[in-house]
């Protein structure tokens, strides 16, 4: 009798014990679902997989591209596909001004690698871009990024730096290829722009192509690094200005052509960063509304 009475308990034990488990499966569940750290990070472990996914599928299929198409932009127009589960909205504005067969220069603000769904709605034809020299050596990556005509810069070496402008002023001529530089040289996640770069406008001043200045709106409504933040959507602006010249200009000119860029795209950063927030803010409210009535 006794036996039997500890087998009664043991089992009771083992069902509570069972319970207590599955309790915590429940609530660590519940949590994946609603924990805003828990979201960002599936969520950029997302991003960077979807970005290495595109960067095989390009790998595969883009290489014959090369030879007689734009690989730059069939590859932004596949991720555009492919990170759509993000829910980033674009409302891209004044792409008309990338609408020529003539060269130039676009300068962008950078704030993170959400920059990259951005760039799928905006992508200018004929286009290539700079990169930091590291990631030359991430697989596939490194790739889709050679068929694409990349230009990849060693930002700590001054006299490598200068040979990658000259190369980017060669392509720009001999390919009559357009450049996209991020001209803060690395990510801003405290809003506003960095003091930028001289190195795209030099080129541009060397080639004699004009600047055209793409201005995104801040993402803080709906990521935020910091906070470990990624909202389940996101709407963002993204402004194409008008294009300034460079006809006439010397290097001489470069630092206060700089200058003049960044105050403009940090007035109209100000603008559209206002105004994408506050859209933001209804459409949230609008989905929140219709989920309460369903």
């Amino acid at each position: 009798m006794k036996m039997m009475w500890m087998d009664g308990d043991s089992t009771c034990c083992l069902c509570v014990i069972a319970a207590v488990l599955l309790l915590l499966v429940i609530v660590l569940c519940c949590w994946l679902s609603t924990s805003n750290i828990c979201v960002y990070y599936i969520k950029m472990t997302a991003l960077y997989l979807t970005v290495m996914v595109n960067a095989i599928v390009c790998s595969i299929i883009c290489t014959p591209i090369r030879f007689f198409g734009d690989t730059a932009k069939v590859i932004f127009n596949l991720f555009r596909v492919f990170s759509s589960w993000a829910g980033v909205k674009c409302d891209a504005r004044h792409l008309e001004y990338f609408q020529t067969d003539a060269p130039y220069v676009v300068v962008a603000n950078h704030q993170s690698s959400v920059d990259l769904i951005v760039m799928s709605y905006i992508w200018p034809p004929n286009c290539t871009i700079m990169m930091k020299k590291s990631l030359r050596w991430v697989p596939f990556f490194n790739y889709a990024s050679f068929i694409a005509n990349t230009i990849f810069v060693d930002r700590f070496n001054h006299k490598k730096a200068m040979y990658s402008l000259e190369e980017c002023v060669n392509k720009i001529v001999t390919k009559k290829l357009s450049l996209f530089v991020f001209p803060e040289g690395t990510r801003n996640r405290e809003g506003g722009l960095l003091p930028f770069k001289k190195g795209a406008f030099n080129v541009a001043v060397k080639a004699g192509i004009p600047i055209i200045p793409l201005v995104i709106s801040s993402y803080k409504p709906f990521y935020e690094k910091e906070k470990r933040h990624f909202a389940s959507s996101g709407y963002v602006i993204a402004e194409v200005m008008e294009p300034i010249s460079t006809k006439g200009l010397t290097l001489d000119d470069v630092p206060k052509l700089t200058e003049e860029v960044r105050e403009k795209m940090i007035v109209t950063f100000d603008r559209i960063s206002a105004e994408a927030a506050n859209e933001f803010a209804k459409r949230t409210a609008a989905n929140e509304a219709s989920k309460k009535n369903d």
